[in-house]
């Protein structure tokens, strides 16, 4: 998607929640636009820094949350800190124990609610596992032979 194109989009979106469109906002938008990396809010901080020499992370932080309340990216708390996923429709995560890199898999066919969670209203439903991921398993296996 084309920079006007995603500037464009992120005033439709300021404009339907009643925000400023600042350049804070339109700086961590584009960061995160389509971003499946998992930043936590230092990694978006150091990134947009380079715009925004004077950004304060906790104006990235406040931002990030203005996010998530609005359902435009999803907070993973549980890890070692905060991380933030563009991606918002159903899908899992692999979190490596051993690097912590978090890889997104498409949601399994065929998932369905417990019987006793039907009719109860969910924010939303993920499905996290935890393991070592193939880079790590290789790295220790070059490193045993």
């Amino acid at each position: 998607m084309s920079l006007s194109r995603i500037r464009s989009e992120f005033l439709n979106i300021c404009h339907e929640n009643g925000w400023k469109c600042t350049s804070q906002r339109l700086a961590v938008y584009e960061f995160l636009h389509h971003n499946l990396s998992h930043p936590d809010v230092d990694t978006v901080w150091h990134a947009v820094r380079r715009k925004l020499p004077a950004l304060t992370r906790e104006s990235v932080y406040r931002i990030l949350n203005e996010f998530t309340e609005k359902g435009m990216i999803r907070r993973l708390d549980h890890i070692d800190s905060a991380r933030y996923d563009s991606r918002t429709e159903p899908h899992g995560h692999f979190l490596c124990e051993k690097c912590g890199r978090i890889v997104d898999f498409n949601w399994p066919e065929g998932v369905v609610l417990p019987g006793e969670l039907r009719g109860k209203k969910l924010s939303h439903m993920e499905i996290r596992l935890v393991g070592i991921c193939s880079r790590c398993t290789d790295a220790a296996e070059g490193m045993t032979q």
